[in-house]
């Protein structure tokens, strides 16, 4: 009887709930989230160093890397996207590469995203 689109519904909230309790209650899930947060920031910084036209930012597990010219950015999610990674643009002229890995992304599997990032910016130059 309390239900509606605008207010969510009880399966999540009770869903929410238990993943909360789960992965922040002994403050590890911060703790490995700050960690490959600085894992990507080192790999974008590498990257924006070889790369004048590019500058990032972002924390924890949110970042855009930004070109200067707006399809430079849709030519890296497609040659990422031929790579095997999935990658979209956002910003007000889809100048930004938007990375969003998920919080239990292993540091295994960011490595191998984030050279695969790597290539599609070098091959798209």
């Amino acid at each position: 009887e309390h239900n509606g689109t605008f207010r969510g519904n009880n399966p999540a909230f009770v869903t929410a709930a238990a993943t909360l309790d789960a992965y922040w209650a002994d403050g590890q899930m911060e703790k490995q989230t700050l960690a490959r947060g600085e894992q990507v920031e080192q790999t974008l910084l590498a990257i924006c160093g070889e790369e004048e036209t590019a500058q990032f930012r972002g924390r924890g597990l949110v970042w855009g890397l930004e070109f200067t010219d707006p399809e430079r950015a849709s030519a890296v999610c497609k040659r990422a996207f031929e790579l095997g990674l999935l990658l979209e643009t956002s910003g007000p002229q889809s100048e930004v590469v938007k990375l969003l890995p998920p919080l239990t992304v292993t540091p295994e599997e960011l490595d191998e995203g984030l050279r695969t990032l790597a290539r599609s910016v070098r091959e798209t130059a």
